[in-house]
């Protein structure tokens, strides 16, 4: 076999190994599509914990779309990128219904002003993005859109893993939201640590 053919084999069965590790490693929350009288009602830190990470998912989704509109992504990137945009968008929408069986307001990820639920000073700790990282995730191409976005999603993964770690912690006691919680932490710890290997050497 030609070497560059060669090479190009080992390329694909790198990038089919990423991605099966991560879908091998996904497994869904526990489905509570309607409000069950034998399952712990919401508390109000359950609640709030479905609508920051409802926020902090659709900024992951729209990071990851900016990607891979662009030209030369690497595609083993490309692959994690939309992958995350499957994954969160499926929690997203599992999430709003689950609030919706419950009698509390959806969240509408794609209003301009969902950043305003997920805004303050605990924003950054949680990993979200201002609007001028946006804006320099927007402008940027090349290898330094790829390293750009590397170093930002794995800060915003490593943000949902903090507040995923807080809610178990800190006393949620729905069984949806628990299985959620602990979802997050398994899965987004999966994709940063494929992210970490993508990251030119010498980055953290």
């Amino acid at each position: 076999m030609p070497l560059r053919r060669l090479g190009a084999a080992i390329v694909l069965a790198a990038t089919a190994l990423t991605v099966g590790a991560l879908a091998l490693r996904h497994q869904q929350p526990p489905q509570q599509p309607v409000a069950d009288a034998s399952v712990a009602p919401p508390s109000g830190i359950d609640v709030h914990f479905a609508v920051m990470m409802i926020v902090h998912h659709a900024q992951a989704i729209q990071m990851s779309r900016a990607l891979v509109a662009k030209p030369g992504v690497p595609e083993r990137l490309r692959l994690i990128a939309e992958y995350i945009v499957h994954d969160q968008q499926r929690e997203i929408d599992e999430t709003n219904a689950w609030l919706t069986a419950w009698g509390e307001q959806p969240v509408d990820a794609t209003s301009p002003d969902r950043g305003r639920t997920h805004g303050g000073a605990g924003a950054a700790a949680h990993g979200m993005l201002t609007e001028a990282q946006l804006r320099e995730l927007d402008r940027a191409e090349g290898a330094k859109a790829t390293t750009l976005f590397l170093r930002l999603m794995i800060e915003h993964h490593q943000g949902a893993i903090t507040m995923s770690r807080s809610l178990l912690d800190g006393g949620g006691r729905n069984v949806y939201i628990h299985g959620l919680a602990k979802h997050v932490i398994r899965e987004q710890s999966a994709e940063n640590d494929a992210m970490r290997a993508l990251l030119p050497a010498g980055r953290p």
